[in-house]
């Protein structure tokens, strides 16, 4: 009985210890190698910009578009484990939308609607400051976790087609006219996502941009930006 229990024993060791030095080199909370790293990122996204659904009252639909993203990071390393990483982007973004909303009636009481769709595209410098934990997969593969608020300037929005919010008569339904809306010209979000580290050098990963501001200057309008992002990367 002794020799078996020591024989356990011996077995789980020889399984513990191996465990133990994946785990050390998994989460390793040693001095960096370089205090400072930059990169640059290449990637596409999908983006929307949205309004609060009453505002239209028959069809309210802003679809996701598609852009690109160029930028250059920089990746301030504190432990091997954990650094924090400014970002410099310029970044497109579009989105189709299609409104229609009640005008009125006819004289035989038949609905008369106001429709309006188009395409909208935005180009905007994104600002990002992201928190970095990074996890050793193996000698080759490191996975980073990332999130951090961001703020974005945009530089130019242009819409493709018509876009105005009906203006109702006081105390009535009945609309008076419609007027022009404008976007903001900034943003303030969260960045959050995960990406794999590849041969020290070369990246992919994907995040999430989630707008906190509103997008029109009418705050009445409600809505958000947001984004997915997909991008490759090559750090210096």
């Amino acid at each position: 009985m002794k020799k078996i229990l020591f024989s356990v024993l011996v077995a789980l060791a020889a399984a513990i210890i191996p465990s133990a030095a994946s785990a050390a080199e998994f989460f390793d909370t040693s001095a960096p190698e370089n205090l400072m790293t930059l990169g640059v990122r290449l990637g596409v996204n999908t983006s929307n910009r949205n309004l609060n659904k009453d505002v239209f009252d028959r069809w309210n639909c802003n679809s996701w578009g598609t852009g690109v993203d160029v930028g250059v990071v920089a990746n301030i390393n504190f432990r091997d484990w954990f650094s924090i990483q400014p970002g410099l982007f310029y970044e497109s973004r579009s989105g189709k939308f299609s409104y229609i909303n009640l005008a009125g009636y006819d004289s035989n009481l038949n609905e008369l609607l106001y429709t309006q769709y188009g395409r909208d595209r935005s180009y905007s410098l994104l600002i990002p400051v992201m928190a970095c934990a990074h996890f050793n997969i193996s000698d080759d593969i490191r996975w980073n976790v990332e999130a951090g608020p961001y703020v974005q300037l945009v530089l130019k929005n242009t819409v493709n087609g018509e876009f105005a919010i009906p203006e109702y008569a006081a105390g009535s339904q009945a609309v008076a006219g419609y007027h022009t809306v404008n976007s903001t010209k900034a943003d303030f979000g969260i960045k959050f996502g995960t990406s794999l580290q590849i041969l020290e050098h070369y990246s992919v990963g994907v995040h999430y941009e989630a707008g906190m501001l509103k997008p029109w200057e009418d705050a009445t309008l409600g809505g958000r930006r947001k984004a997915w992002v997909f991008s490759l990367g090559y750090d210096f």
